[in-house]
């Protein structure tokens, strides 16, 4: 089962994360805002995965310094208006890829190892 830290969403956006993820298998270990506070969160849930909004102005900013600081945590980071999807692999210090964002992509990307 993978922990899953949520990071700033609009609440629709977020309900249905939630239920994607849930229904996934995913435990959902925390939601947060942004920024600092995202930070603190991570260090106290201790996830596998996090999910941010590159929507947010600081959303790949926010994504390279995770990735920087717990290199053994994924983050996946997506887009509802480019229709993409940025993946910062474990172990890969910042470095990401991009994909087209679909539910079962999304979903994928989370569960894999």
């Amino acid at each position: 089962m993978k922990r899953v830290l949520l990071g700033h969403f609009g609440n629709i956006v977020k309900l249905g994360l939630d239920d994607l993820l849930r229904g996934e298998g995913c435990e959902l270990v925390a939601e947060e805002a942004s920024g600092e506070a995202l930070v603190d969160r991570l260090v106290e849930a201790l996830p596998d995965v996090v999910v941010l909004d590159l929507d947010d102005e600081q959303g790949t900013t926010t994504a390279k310094a995770i990735s920087a600081a717990f290199p053994s945590v994924k983050v996946v980071a997506f887009s509802a208006d480019g229709q993409t999807m940025r993946v910062f692999p474990p172990f890969h210090r910042g470095e990401s890829y991009a994909m087209a964002l679909s539910t079962e992509g999304l979903l994928e990307t989370v569960s894999s190892t």
